[in-house]
Parts: structure tokens; C-alpha cells; sequence
């Protein structure tokens, strides 16, 4: 006795045709180009509303370890090669002190800072400070009154012997503070389309599917 079966020739019902489903987006490219399109107009109309952003950087480094030997202990004679090995790393120890206690209190008072790969060969620590305001001046003043500070405390609290108009500075300045403004025209309209066509692509998928799955009725 032969029994007949058809499981192996049965659809699972949890299959998705892709077929279908490509030509079910493509008959649908009105409302996908019209989701796009509304993203595009809602993006620009939050670029016209939202507040302008100003971002102000400069790259900072240590300072001369040269410049930290003058400051502190100018000698006339002469040291021996030990002497000048074991100067050496007691004002490169200082130098880095110096150079972290700064970084800190530019940290405390909001000035972002990041790493990044020296310019030249001569700058064994680079980074970049930026300071963000709604205006390039306030971003300029908040970035150098925070610099000030933090090269003047910075100083105070290593080498307090020192007197405030020594002109030793915890860190050097590479370039003029420029500002830049962080409101691109360009991300918004493409984040726009790309969420809309997202929305998009989502209704008609889920109609799709909910087609697809709904039991058919029989009269």
C-alpha cells in the first residue's frame, strides 16, 4: 500500500517571493519618489529653523623642553653627560606635568580636545582644542579665554616659584584660532531623502506582506 504526501512539493507559508515584492516597490515609485521628496522639504525647512553653530579650533602641543630648562633653572656652566641625561628627564617629566594639568583645565571648562597625527617629525603630542558657540566671535573669545586660563594655572600650580610674567607657557599654540560653521546645507537634504525613502519603502513593504499573509476569503 503507497501513501502519497506533499510535503516535499509544499510551499513553507512563511516564504517571501522576492519577485513580487520588487515589482510591488517599482509600481509603487510614486509614493517612493513622493516620501523622498517630503523628507528633502521637512530636512530644509529644519535647516532654515535651526540655530547656526560656530566651531573654533587651534592645535596645541607641549612646550619646548628647551624653553621649560631657561625658565627654570638658567645656568651659566656646564653639566656633565649624566647630569644632563638625568636634567633631561626630570624636565621631561615636568614639561608633561605641566602639559596634562593644562588639558584638564581646558577639559573643565567645555574646550573639546582630540588627538591627532603630528604635522611634523618635531611634535611628540598633538591636538586639536575647539570651543562651538553660536556665533564665530563667542567661539573664538570662549576657546582663547580658555586658553589663557589654562596656560596660566597650569604654570601656577607646577612651578608656583615661578613669577606670572616669566612668559613660560604650558602649552604652544600652532596656529591663529580659525572658526567654521557646522551647518551644512548639504547633510540635511540627504538625510531627508534617505529617510523618506526608508518610510517609503517601509509602507509599502508592510502592505505588501499584510496582502500577502491576509486569508483569502471564499463566498
Amino acid at each position: 500500500m503507497s501513501r502519497s504526501t506533499n510535503s516535499d512539493t509544499r510551499q513553507p507559508d512563511d516564504e517571501i517571493d522576492l519577485i513580487p515584492l520588487l515589482l510591488d516597490l517599482w509600481s509603487n515609485k510614486t509614493t517612493l519618489i513622493a516620501t523622498t521628496l517630503a523628507g528633502v522639504v521637512v530636512s530644509l525647512s529644519l535647516y532654515a529653523t535651526a540655530p547656526e553653530q560656530w566651531t573654533a579650533s587651534t592645535y596645541i602641543t607641549k612646550s619646548s623642553l628647551y624653553s621649560l630648562y631657561k625658565h627654570v633653572n638658567d645656568k651659566g656652566g656646564t653639566s656633565t653627560d649624566g647630569a644632563q641625561s638625568l636634567e633631561t628627564r626630570l624636565y621631561s617629566s615636568i614639561q608633561n606635568d605641566v602639559f596634562y594639568t593644562a588639558m584638564g583645565i581646558m577639559a573643565a571648562k567645555a574646550i573639546a580636545l582630540k588627538e591627532t597625527a603630528p604635522r611634523s617629525g618635531n611634535e611628540p603630542v598633538l591636538y586639536i582644542a575647539s570651543a562651538s558657540a553660536t556665533t564665530p566671535e563667542q567661539a573664538k573669545k570662549q576657546l582663547e579665554t580658555a586658553l589663557d586660563s589654562a596656560n596660566t594655572e597650569a604654570i601656577s600650580l607646577n612651578l608656583p616659584s615661578l613669577p606670572a610674567d616669566s612668559g613660560l607657557t604650558a602649552f604652544n599654540t600652532l596656529d591663529d584660532i580659525k572658526a567654521v560653521n557646522n551647518k551644512s546645507l548639504k547633510k540635511y537634504p540627504i538625510l531627508g531623502a534617505l529617510l523618506g525613502i526608508l518610510l517609503g519603502s517601509t509602507f509599502v513593504i508592510g502592505r505588501f506582506l499584510v496582502r500577502q499573509y491576509r486569508p483569502s476569503t471564499r463566498s
